[in-house]
């Protein structure tokens, strides 16, 4: 795995591919702007949200809360004080995880309609004599992309009770998130290059080396801007392990 990264980021010098990697950021800040200054924006002040009736009984019960916590003799107003900073805190890092998420989310749209071109300027790079025609196209990919994307939401939305349990929270969207980044830039790949029946054993779960790929570039987005490429890397460094699994399927680390 370290030798697929590697080639992946020595991929970066060259001119075909490095100017692909600012193509996503470049959009995807352009539109998360407008989202979050117009559309988000319009969103947390309408009065569809402020009047909805679970908003006003959170804010119902986060008043009866407070007022009780401020009867306690001596100690009330820290304890008020203190849950309040620790809520701030709470929502703050769940936000940036949500931010996170959105760049990340367009960044891969974005990607997704890059992904040929990528695919063919490794190929050209490292891999000449290897021929591909892959299968599907590019409105499966779409369709099904959208339809996982709708079944993570919903079971997100089931598992709501978990976004007030501190660190199960941030657990529980991290994996929902990742489970998502693998199997979309996997299809996206493996659309490319692979025939359907090689997709569908490549897919697997018990191959290693690009799950824990995944995992490493999908834990970089946390970090401010890396969301805006890691979807790029991911094209370049799946595109590395299915050239050469196709090559030597047999001695390749799964």
């Amino acid at each position: 795995m370290t030798r697929l990264f590697w080639k992946t980021l020595m991929d970066l010098k060259h001119p075909r591919i490095l100017w692909r990697l600012f193509i996503p950021f470049l959009i995807s800040i352009a539109l998360v702007s407008l989202m979050g200054y117009s559309a988000f924006a319009l969103f947390f002040t309408s009065e569809w949200f402020l009047q909805n009736p679970v908003i006003v009984e959170m804010e119902a019960a986060a008043t009866t809360t407070e007022q009780w916590l401020m009867g306690i003799p001596l100690i009330g107003g820290m304890l008020v004080w203190v849950l309040g900073f620790l809520i701030t805190i709470l929502v703050g890092v769940v936000g940036l995880l949500m931010g996170s998420y959105l760049v990340l989310l367009v960044a891969m749209v974005i990607t997704g309609f890059m992904t040929d071109s990528l695919i063919k300027a490794v190929r050209d790079q490292h891999y000449p004599d290897q021929e591909y025609s892959g299968h599907g196209h590019f409105l499966g990919l779409i369709a099904q992309i959208a339809g996982f994307g709708l079944l993570m939401l919903l079971v997100m939305l089931l598992g709501l009770p978990l976004f007030f349990i501190p660190l199960v929270n941030l657990v529980w969207v991290w994996t929902l998130g990742f489970i998502f980044f693998r199997y979309a830039l996997l299809l996206d790949v493996g659309q490319v290059i692979l025939s359907e029946p090689e997709y569908r054993e490549a897919k697997s779960i018990r191959h290693w080396t690009p799950t824990l790929g995944m995992i490493i570039l999908y834990s970089l987005t946390l970090f401010p801007l890396v969301s805006f490429f890691a979807p790029v890397l991911g094209v370049i460094f799946l595109a590395h392990w299915m050239f050469e699994r196709r090559a030597a399927p047999v001695v390749l680390e799964h």
